[in-house]
């Protein structure tokens, strides 16, 4: 049986408002007992025998510069599922439903592939942007077959950055905590202009100059258009995830 569990308000008009009012390859670096990428886990696969709950904990490490900048991430779109299924990966062509997320932070078109499709367990997703130096928790469950956890986040002040976490194997028990870089989705040009971008810095929701590229690493806000580096730009990591089994 398939669980779904969404919450409201994933659209980016949501992060604009909540912060205006409030002041394979390599997802991120496991650091446990051992030192992983988070998108290349061990060879050691969970087996849940039966369903089992996780806590998600996302932690947004760029830094607190003045109010509404820096890089809110938006509210993420969290699955378990079976070792074939992707929501992104390094080097390939972002699907619309990835552009849809890393370009406006709108949740719905690939909250409802993972609806259905029969390769996903569980998904959930947030109700509202985590700002910088703040967290969210999530619940989550899986399931031998389904043990995989991927996710995605938009960085709102950008044109098409987005970080997550890429078919990775959910513990056994216990805790795992990774560190996530950021990734461009090639679906935009990074014109770093305010005309061009969702987030509260400037509020343009599906304006764009589309490119055709692959995933890769970002390289920042580099201060080619409007936004000042001082202000909107980041170091990697750019989030921290810790996952815990619960059951």
């Amino acid at each position: 049986m398939k669980y779904i569990s969404t919450l409201t308000g994933t659209f980016l008009l949501a992060v604009i408002f909540a912060v205006s009012c409030s002041q394979d390859t390599m997802s991120g670096l496991e650091s446990s007992n051992q030192s992983n990428l988070a998108g290349n886990p061990s060879s050691n696969s969970t087996d849940l025998h039966m369903e089992a709950t996780y806590d998600i904990k996302i932690e947004n490490l760029t830094p607190a510069t003045v109010a509404g900048a820096s890089q809110p991430l938006s509210p993420p779109v969290i699955a378990s599922h079976s070792p074939d299924f992707r929501i992104f990966h390094i080097g390939a062509y972002a699907s619309d439903e990835l552009r849809n997320v890393a370009e406006d932070a709108i949740n719905g078109p690939l909250v409802s592939l993972l609806q259905n499709s029969d390769d996903v367990y569980n998904m959930t997703t947030g109700s509202g942007p985590i700002l910088p130096g703040s967290n969210d928790s999530f619940s989550l469950k899986a399931k031998r077959g389904y043990h995989k956890i991927s996710f995605v986040s938009m960085l709102v002040n950008t044109n098409d950055a987005f970080t997550g976490m890429d078919k990775v194997t959910l513990p056994e028990k216990g805790s795992k905590t990774y560190y996530l870089r950021s990734y461009d989705a090639g679906t935009e040009k990074n014109t770093e202009l305010t005309s061009d971008i969702p987030g509260p810095c400037c509020g343009n929701v599906q304006v764009r100059v589309p490119t055709h590229e692959r995933i890769q690493f970002h390289s920042g806000i580099l201060g080619i258009g409007d936004l000042d580096p001082a202000i909107y730009d980041w170091d990697d990591p750019v989030a921290k995830v810790t996952i815990t089994r619960m059951n």
